[in-house]
C-alpha cells in the first residue's frame, strides 16, 4: 500500500521567475533538492524539463509565492486548539469583520501553530484579481499555490541551517527589493522595502523593537556581483547557496525540512564582508 501512494504521489517543484529566466526546484526520490534553470522566451518550456523529473508534467504540481505586500494578515492567539473547520469559520468571522471586501472576491489561507498555553492562528488573503495576476506571470505553467514570499525564504533560511530558530532575522535582498522576517512565538515579524538591507534593518528594529539573538543574510547573486554592493555589519552571517533561494523555499511547501539532502549542490555560512564583483557564480 506505500508503495504504490508513492508512485501516485505528485512531484512538488517550486517556481521562481526573473526576467526570462524560469528556475525550478524539487526533491528527488531521496529528498535530494534538484534544479532547472529554463529560459521562458523558448516555445515550449516543458520539453526541456521533462527528462529531468521522475514523474511525468500532469502528475507535478507547481508552487510560486507572493510579495506579502499584495496581502493582508493577522495573527489570533487563543485559548483553546481549533479543528479545521473551526480554523475556517474563524477565518471567515475576522474577514468578514475586519476587511470591506465580500468573502467571495478573497482568496484565504491560514497557518496554525500550538503553543504552551494557548493556539495561534496566522490568517493570509489576497484579492482573487491579485492572485491571477500574480498566477498568469507563470504560464504556461499553471500553479498549484500561491505562498507568501516571507513564508518561502524562512524555509530555504531553515533548510540551509538545518535548524528554525526564533528571535532570530533573516534579511532576503533580490533586484526587487529587500525583506525581513523574524519568527517570534506569538507572530511572525515582516517588513519589505525598496532601500538596501541596512535602511530594512534599521526600520524593522524601530517597529519590532523586542530582542534579536542573531542575523542571517542571503543576497542573490546579481547583487553580490554588483558594482554598487553595500558594506555590511560584521554581526550578520551571510548564506549562500547555488540554489535559486525563493523557488527551494517554494519547493519545500508542506515538507518535513528535517528530511531534505541539500548536499547535492554547495552551501555555506559566512562572515559578512565585503565582496569583489564577480566572486559569485551566476
Amino acid at each position: 500500500m506505500g508503495i504504490a501512494h508513492r508512485k501516485q504521489r505528485k512531484q512538488q517543484i517550486g517556481v521562481s521567475k526573473q526576467q526570462d529566466n524560469l528556475y525550478l526546484v524539487w526533491l528527488d526520490e531521496f529528498n535530494k533538492v534538484q534544479s532547472i534553470c529554463l529560459n521562458t522566451q523558448q516555445k515550449d518550456i516543458f520539453s526541456q524539463l521533462l527528462p529531468h523529473l521522475p514523474q511525468k508534467t500532469n502528475q507535478c504540481c507547481f508552487i510560486g509565492a507572493i510579495s506579502p505586500h499584495l496581502t493582508w494578515s493577522k495573527t489570533l492567539i487563543l485559548p483553546q486548539t481549533l479543528n479545521a473547520q473551526e480554523c475556517e469559520q474563524q477565518c471567515r468571522f475576522i474577514l468578514q469583520k475586519e476587511l470591506p471586501i465580500p468573502l467571495d472576491e478573497l482568496w484565504f489561507d491560514y497557518l496554525t501553530t500550538p503553543l504552551k498555553q494557548g493556539f495561534r492562528l496566522d490568517i493570509t488573503a489576497i484579492r482573487q484579481e491579485s492572485a491571477k495576476a500574480e498566477l498568469a506571470k507563470y504560464l504556461p505553467l499553471k500553479l498549484t499555490a500561491l505562498d507568501l514570499l516571507n513564508h518561502s525564504i524562512l524555509r530555504a533560511f531553515y533548510a540551509i541551517l538545518g535548524q528554525e530558530p526564533i528571535n532570530t532575522l533573516f534579511l532576503y535582498q533580490d533586484q526587487q527589493g529587500c525583506l525581513a522576517v523574524c519568527e517570534r512565538l506569538q507572530q511572525r515579524q515582516v517588513l519589505q522595502s525598496q532601500g538596501d538591507l541596512s535602511e530594512l534593518y534599521q526600520q524593522f528594529i524601530q517597529r519590532f523593537p523586542e530582542t534579536i539573538e542573531q542575523i542571517y543574510v542571503y543576497q542573490t547573486p546579481d547583487i553580490l556581483n554588483s558594482d554598487t554592493i553595500e558594506l555590511l555589519s560584521q554581526d550578520w552571517l551571510r548564506i549562500e547557496t547555488d540554489f535559486p533561494f525563493i523557488a527551494l523555499g517554494n519547493a519545500l511547501w508542506q515538507t518535513d525540512l528535517k528530511l531534505v539532502d541539500l548536499s547535492s549542490k554547495t552551501t555555506a555560512l559566512l562572515p559578512s564582508t565585503n565582496r569583489e564583483s564577480g566572486d559569485v557564480k551566476p
